[in-house]
């Protein structure tokens, strides 16, 4: 067995629905009184529309600087700059990898699907195990990465519609920090994925474009430029950013310390 396996993530696989994407216009000024800015401001979540997606699979956790390292090791990808150094610092093992960009992140994808003989466990979201498919890691979609993070019923936030701050690592938990695997387990998205809200922001593979989602439009070209969408609020951001329905984008070239990345996979 490959060495990588013992740090990759368990993979959820996540059943094709029917699930309601983005934010109710009538809702936007709602979340300007409560979250700032102005209704305008979360135009870009609007409209609200049912979205059709297959099944899928999706990481539990982040990608970890420990397997991010593998990477480096190799010449695929350059060290993050907050290591400092080739490998990633001790206190930052087991927290997700950040400092990345997409670009990175995608190069990332591609060299993991070249390593031969990996385990991965597979897991429905009752922690039942299943069998695995063939191994192909990618980035999320911006659709996937919201169905698995608020399930069916259009919740706000991945436990429900009020934010507690005990559940997510955001600006009001006070850690001012990445937080490891398994520390909000009650903050869990109805399918049993941690840190959809809060922690790092995620990279998708999405470009930044208008709702509806289509898939077929040319946001999900790998190739195109433009920027590209991310997704969760992080550590430093305050609850509203947190929202499964939140989107923020930026070029793929940008890199800091609050953005990482999560693993995903088709399926279907």
């Amino acid at each position: 067995m490959n060495p990588l396996s013992e740090f990759l993530p368990v993979m959820i696989v996540v059943p094709g629905q029917t699930f309601p994407m983005g934010t109710p216009a009538r809702e936007t000024s709602e979340l300007a009184r409560r979250y700032g800015g102005t209704r305008e401001s979360y135009h870009e979540e609007t409209p609200q529309h049912d979205v059709t997606l297959p099944a899928f699979a999706i990481a539990q956790t982040p990608v970890s600087a420990t397997l991010y390292a593998f990477a480096v090791t190799a010449g695929v990808v350059p060290p993050p700059p907050i290591w400092r150094g080739p490998i990633p610092p001790p206190m930052m093992t087991d927290l997700p990898v950040t400092d990345i960009n997409w670009h990175e992140a995608q190069a990332f994808c591609v060299w993991l699907n070249r390593q031969n003989d990996l385990a991965v466990r597979f897991i429905d979201a009752s922690g039942q195990p299943l069998p695995s498919p063939s191994l192909q890691f990618r980035l999320p979609t911006e659709a996937e990465w919201e169905h698995a993070a608020r399930g069916t019923d259009g919740r706000r936030f991945p436990w429900g519609d009020e934010f507690y701050p005990h559940l997510a690592n955001t600006r009001e938990s006070g850690r001012a920090a990445p937080n490891p695997p398994g520390a909000y387990p009650d903050g869990r998205s109805p399918y049993g994925i941690e840190d959809m809200a809060g922690n790092v922001w995620e990279w998708t593979a999405s470009l930044d474009l208008p709702y509806p989602y289509r898939p077929d439009d040319g946001r999900e070209d790998l190739r195109a430029p433009g920027r590209r969408i991310l997704r969760g609020g992080c550590y430093a951001n305050p609850q509203g950013y947190a929202r499964c329905a939140c989107r923020f984008r930026l070029q793929p070239t940008m890199r800091n310390q609050f953005l990482g990345m999560r693993l995903a996979m088709s399926i279907a």
